[in-house]
């Protein structure tokens, strides 16, 4: 059935497989693990549970998913196409920003696969498998018993995933009440070139503040408030990744 799969690998990572414990248990991430892989990312989805210290480093922007015609939560990296601003070029985090959860999980994600014999697709925990060594912490033992390193991923990828329907929820109930709208980033400074950033969308901080009390209540009662105004507060931000441009140029 595996062979069978067209798994479509998330944004930075390489082709993706099915994790299997039996041919993968036995090793380990590479022990110099490092961030190159998304180098070249200048955004990376993140959670609601995540705004908040998202939002004390990176703008968080919405964006329009293609592919599920639905909203998505996105910390923003880089000013530039194919630019992170948090990676250099040893592969390494600018310390001691906050790492995006989606950035901790690699090389591992997961992937829903249709079962004509289920109602639902199913889960799957896919890995790019040429980012696992011999020479790392073998995730399970001899008796095919998850590590302490397994139990670690694991917790990683399901608090993800527990988190991104929460995160779904809170998109959804913003376009409902017609908050999110379109804006584009202009980043600017004396003797720097203009950079625009387009494709993006934010609260309405006015319809925001004329939202009927009741709808104003759930947010509050959902505990998405707290996410809304870490998003708004979060775009401040931008003026931070100039910065971070200009001192990585030497200006």
């Amino acid at each position: 059935m595996n062979d069978t799969l067209q798994l479509i690998s998330p944004p930075g990572y390489g082709p993706v497989v099915p994790f299997d414990k039996h041919s993968h248990g036995r090793l380990g991430l590479l022990p110099e693990r490092r961030y190159a892989w998304c180098s070249r990312l200048n955004s990376v989805f993140i959670n609601a549970i995540e705004f908040a210290r998202i939002a004390t480093e990176y703008p968080i922007a919405f964006v329009h998913e293609q592919s599920s015609r639905e909203f998505i939560p996105v910390a923003i990296l880089g000013l530039r196409d194919r630019e992170n601003l948090f990676v250099d070029a040893s592969g390494g985090w600018r310390w001691p920003a906050y790492v995006p959860a989606y950035c901790r999980r690699h090389p591992f994600c997961v992937a829903q696969v249709a079962d004509g014999a289920e109602p639902k697709p199913r889960k799957l925990i896919c890995v790019q498998a040429d980012q696992l060594s011999p020479d790392g912490a073998a995730l399970f033992d001899s008796d095919a018993q998850p590590s302490p390193a397994w139990n670690a991923i694991l917790r990683l990828i399901e608090s993800m995933e527990s988190a991104r329907q929460a995160t779904r929820v809170l998109c959804k109930r913003l376009e409902s009440l017609d908050l999110l709208v379109p804006f584009d980033a202009v980043a600017s400074a004396p003797g720097r070139t203009t950079l625009h950033l387009q494709g993006m969308y934010r609260v309405d901080e006015q319809k925001l503040a004329t939202l009927p009390m009741r709808n104003l209540k759930t947010l509050l009662n959902k505990g998405e408030l707290r996410a809304v105004y870490a998003h708004l507060i979060s775009l401040e931000n931008f003026a931070r990744l100039l910065d971070l441009e200009g001192k990585r140029n030497g200006r």
